[in-house]
């Protein structure tokens, strides 16, 4: 207490020092904070995805014979025939289709106000994968599904702008390109960052399937499909296993010279933060295997690189003006060693003040990080990798940091990792070097 008093008192002593030290900080410890809220946005448990470590993206297929090659993503007779309940190694699965940047038009059926809506075609067990909470309503039944009914769910803001509130919504038409669906329920939106789970409006994809129409054999297995699994826990290789299995038998069924492969399945990690780069050269024990397995060095290499700048070259100025006040402190070290003070002790309270500095930086590094996210986020956001999947090119103003995001324990505890980290590399050296002088010369050191 005593030292954390002196801390203070000598920092009022030197204002200029002081407000420099915590503005090199604050400067740092905001720019990490937004970079880690777009990470942990990614890749943590945040609404609705909160299962994403145990999350497995299928995301296409490939179909090669001799020199001809075709990709695309999955189809859902695909999806019934080797996926679902054949999978041991699986807890759940759904499927929807892939963000292609399409907002129709949406409106009252035939009146009122119209405009653009994320539209995304999933299937009943969607709504159990990803738990939307429901606001009034309940999501399409399996019944509505396999009828092949045009009903949909809406989010809570569609339904404001529509009907005024949410508990009018459920039971009206909505026009979908001049096409109506019947509301079954209304729900809390998530972040357009989701880019897998997101969506303004859900509507069955069994209505752009139709089954009897899909017979030939490239046209069995491509679609506009990603299938989503939930492993279960320690399984992610024997899912794996098990989907190299059905490729097997699916070539080994073949009797048209085409190979099938499913290149693209990933973890949740990989599917962030990895461009896929399929090697058309693989064999079937080689079919989950991509070229570019480096994945903090593809979409994230520039942001990588400005945090480690941002890290390094604040540390070197902030050591540089604590190397400065070690200077001035040199005659008070040699009093303190004269009259017994270890040199252990000695720099454990100069790391201590330090740390004190480093600490009010960080609190108000992090206040900027929340203040700049709550009012700049979508602006910053459009610089990242995440923009042309959030659907900045289209107008999209759903992608946000939001506050689960924001106020996340463990960017609490990053932040604090952070500051101890700074006030260690930048005060440890100078401190050293001054604490290795001689005692005569430190004393004589403002002579």
């Amino acid at each position: 207490m005593n030292l954390i008093k002196k801390t203070i008192k000598d920092a009022l002593k030197t204002p200029g020092f002081s407000l420099l030290y915590m503005a090199g900080v604050a400067f740092t410890i905001a720019f990490t904070i937004i970079y880690g809220m777009l990470l942990y946005s990614q890749l943590g448990p945040v609404y609705p995805e909160y299962d994403r470590s145990r999350t497995q993206y299928v995301k296409e297929a490939v179909i090669t014979q001799d020199n001809n090659r075709s990709s695309n993503f999955l189809n859902p007779l695909f999806i019934d025939e080797f996926m679902h309940g054949r999978l041991k190694t699986v807890e759940a699965i759904t499927a929807s289709t892939v963000w292609i940047g399409n907002y129709p038009m949406v409106q009252t059926d035939g009146h009122g106000p119209e405009f653009h809506a994320e539209v995304r075609q999933v299937d009943p067990g969607f709504f159990a994968f990803y738990p939307y909470e429901f606001k009034a309503g309940k999501p399409f039944s399996q019944a509505d599904f396999d009828s092949r009914l045009p009903v949909a769910d809406i989010s809570v803001g569609i339904a404001e702008r529509l009907f005024g509130s949410v508990e009018d919504a459920v039971g009206h038409d909505i026009s979908i390109d001049h096409v109506p669906y019947r509301i079954r329920g209304v729900f809390r939106e998530g972040s357009a960052l989701n880019v897998d789970s997101y969506g303004e409006v859900f509507v069955p994809y069994s209505l752009m399937y139709d089954p009897a129409k899909i017979s030939d054999n490239e046209r069995r297995y491509f679609g506009n499909l990603r299938a989503i699994v939930k492993v279960k826990p320690g399984q992610d290789e024997a899912f794996r296993d098990e989907l190299r299995d059905v490729v097997r038998r699916i070539n080994a069924m073949d009797t048209t010279g085409w190979k099938f492969y499913l290149p693209g399945v990933m973890s949740h990690a990989e599917h962030v933060l990895t461009n896929t780069d399929i090697d058309w050269n693989q064999d079937d024990d080689e079919a989950f295997k991509l070229r570019d397995a480096s994945p903090l060095l593809t979409m994230w290499k520039p942001f990588l690189i400005a945090l480690m700048v941002v890290l390094i070259i604040p540390a070197l100025n902030i050591s540089g003006l604590i190397g400065a006040r070690m200077d001035r402190m040199a005659a008070e070290l040699g009093v303190r060693r004269c009259f017994g003070a270890n040199r252990r002790k000695l720099m454990g309270m100069v790391l201590t003040e330090n740390l004190v500095l480093t600490l009010c930086g960080g609190v108000i590094g992090l206040a900027t990080a929340w203040l700049i996210s709550a009012f700049a986020g979508g602006f910053l956001l459009q610089f990242t990798p995440l923009a042309y999947d959030s659907g900045f090119g289209f107008g999209s103003n759903a992608a946000i940091i939001t506050g689960e995001t924001a106020f996340a324990p463990v960017l609490f505890l990053f932040t604090l990792a952070v500051c101890v980290v700074l006030n260690l590399i930048s005060a440890w050296i100078p401190a050293h070097r001054a604490l290795h002088n001689q005692i005569m010369e430190s004393l004589n050191s403002k002579r």
